[in-house]
């Protein structure tokens, strides 16, 4: 029986990696998993009964803060890890495993789709990186990845869990939001982000004080950590409500009107679910999201001067979704099991 090391280290690897167990487990593969404690991680984690050892926080804003956590949750992982005879250590960019697999000596791959990330430590630590396919080599090349080591998929790695995506009815009315109002789900940016630009959290605010002129808009929080909260809370004087406690993440975008966010992951899952997406994310673009934009289903808000291509209106809510990847599942996981 081979046994896979999955390592999750943020919220949105909890869906990504859910339907990999479940079809590693049908191939007869043993999963241990272990999930740093960070945003809405272990609480998913719970929400959908997949067992975990959690190991390690976030290092928190500052460089410093964020090299000595790499080190340190790198080594709790080893001393956790060292004694649980696994073939393969696979996450889609967890630096601290990379770090402790590499020490142990254990074969892995590294899933990722934002290019401009910190190509060092997958290109000296990583046996295989997956990408995928959209993402062109001369991007890749650019942004510094080591080709020899990049190994294709054919989709998004979103696209991997929204294939057994089914809208649950009644989902709002469960919140307690009322179905004539214009729901708003906004993700922020990641302020504890290597990649952060601080203009996104001032077109936030603008946004909000735009939102609070209308009526029957019903701006709903999702946010990252404390920090978030406290942030809006201290510079944001209008009503905004905040999710308070973990949700399904897709139901939630379905049952929107609207969808802003920060970056990364939610963006191309409500833009895959055809749900009108904003990013305000102002750094670097990934090129994933370029593409989305240049298939009419993103926009991007990355300046001030740029929200008033935000249209505040209620949307038709189809009663079902279709636009999966067939199969992409079975094929991720071959490659994983190839190695």
């Amino acid at each position: 029986m081979r046994r896979i090391w999955i390592d999750l280290d943020n919220s949105p690897h909890v869906p990504l990696f859910r339907p990999i167990i479940d079809e590693l487990g049908r191939r007869g593969a043993e999963c241990v998993i272990t999930a740093r404690d960070f945003a809405q991680t272990t609480s998913l984690l719970e929400f959908w009964e997949i067992p975990f050892r959690q190991i390690g926080r976030h290092g928190g804003k500052r460089t410093s803060g964020k090299i000595l956590n790499l080190f340190s949750r790198a080594n709790e992982l080893r001393r956790y890890i060292r004694d649980e005879r696994v073939d393969l250590a696979l996450s889609h960019g967890s630096r601290t495993q990379l770090v402790a697999s590499k020490y142990l000596g254990i074969e892995s791959i590294v899933m990722m789709d934002f290019e401009y990330t910190e190509s060092r430590i997958f290109n000296f630590c990583a046996d295989h990186i997956m990408v995928p396919v959209f993402i062109p080599d001369a991007r890749l090349e650019s942004a510094g990845i080591n080709l020899r080591k990049v190994v294709r998929y054919p989709g998004f790695k979103e696209q991997l869990y929204l294939g057994g995506f089914s809208p649950e009815p009644g989902f709002r009315e469960r919140l307690g939001i009322d179905d004539g109002k214009i729901l708003v789900t906004i993700r922020p940016p990641a302020m504890e982000g290597n990649y952060h630009d601080s203009t996104s959290e001032r077109i936030l605010l603008e946004i909000l004080g735009r939102l609070a002129g209308v009526e029957n808009a019903y701006p709903l929080i999702v946010g990252r950590t404390r920090r978030d909260r406290q942030f809006l809370e201290e510079n944001f004087e209008g009503k905004i409500s905040f999710l308070e406690k973990a949700v399904d993440g897709l139901q939630l975008i379905w049952a929107s009107d609207i969808f802003i966010s920060g970056g990364g992951s939610m963006n191309r899952e409500s833009a895959l679910l055809g749900v009108p997406t904003y990013s305000i994310f102002t750094g670097k673009k990934p090129y994933l999201d370029e593409y989305l934009a240049g298939q009419g289903r993103l926009t991007f808000i990355d300046s001030p001067e740029k929200i008033g291509l935000l249209e505040i209106a209620k949307r038709e809510i189809p009663r079902a979704f279709s636009g999966g990847n067939a199969g992409l599942v079975e094929e991720v996981v071959d490659i994983v099991l190839s190695f």
